[in-house]
């Protein structure tokens, strides 16, 4: 096993590329990138299954909820028509954004590398207009754009791959579950190897977790870059955009992480925007790196 284990490690540990904003990342190697685009799309429709569902709409909401779809493909298509304009190697990737709002109480967002962008029913509740509301939609779309769940991807696989080496190497899996069975009156072996894979892929999953929310800021602040140059070419204004941003309700006490998430990013777009008008053509990503 171990033969086939070194290799892969090996070519994951070559697999680097560059992000549009110039940021190092990891890639999946080429025979896995399919397998990236399927193993996001289940993590997508995993994060679904979690979160809170919303309750079901009566009556006048009912029509509220429609027209706020409606705004979401609307608002979306732009976005999109734009997208591919930038990003001539998007087609290559996948043939179109989706755009879907999912019936879930809090607000949040998700998305999966095969180009689906899912909208959480609770931020319809916080009364975004639509230049804040685009702005939510295109640091998603940015987020599927820069490869972010390529490189989630490929963190996880990585370190999969290296507890699979690692932990036989090491022999923690025998030493941890030998020292379960000395409590046990009797430990079949079978039972044992079980054990030890279970140890083993509990850890990988846990570490690949941790790794992902460590370099999770830099990737926030990277589909903020691009969501801010994707809004500038579709038409936007990015003083209104901050200014809709910064028009967020007060915090509550128990506020939704993805809502913190976006009133600090809130406040980067408004650092930038306290400078003078930003000329037709800037380098937006140019100037919001020099704010960071």
């Amino acid at each position: 096993m171990r033969r086939i284990l070194f290799p892969l490690l090996l070519s994951f540990v070559t697999a680097c590329s560059t992000s549009p904003s110039g940021r190092m990342q990891l890639v999946p190697p080429a025979p896995l990138q399919g397998f990236s685009a399927v193993y996001s799309e289940f993590d997508m429709h995993l994060q679904l299954v979690t979160a809170a569902d919303a309750p079901a709409c009566r009556e006048a909401a009912c029509a509220a909820d429609r027209a706020f779809d409606q705004r979401m493909l609307v608002l979306g298509k732009r976005l999109a028509d734009v997208a591919y304009r930038q990003h001539a190697d998007l087609q290559l990737r996948f043939p179109r954004f989706e755009f879907v709002v999912a019936d879930k109480a809090d607000p949040g967002t998700t998305s999966s590398a095969g180009g689906t962008v899912v909208i959480y029913r609770g931020v319809q509740r916080l009364d975004l207009e639509d230049a804040a509301l685009a702005f939510v939609l295109a640091r998603e779309m940015s987020r599927i754009i820069a490869g972010h769940h390529d490189e989630n991807v490929t963190t996880s696989i990585l370190v999969a791959v290296v507890a699979q080496i690692l932990f036989p190497v090491l022999n923690i899996g025998a030493l941890l579950v030998g020292s379960a069975a000395s409590t046990a009156a009797a430990t079949s072996a079978a039972g044992s190897g079980l054990a030890a894979t279970a140890l083993t892929s509990a850890a990988s999953f846990a570490g690949s977790r941790a790794l992902q929310a460590g370099y999770r800021p830099q990737q926030v602040r990277e589909a903020e870059i691009m969501a801010m140059e994707l809004l500038g070419a579709a038409g936007w204004d990015g003083r209104e955009v901050s200014d809709q941003l910064l028009a967020l309700r007060p915090a509550l006490p128990e506020e939704a992480a993805w809502t913190g998430e976006l009133r600090e990013s809130a406040l980067r777009i408004a650092d930038l925007m306290q400078g003078p008008p930003v000329p037709q053509g800037t380098d937006v990503v140019g100037a919001l790196q020099m704010t960071r």
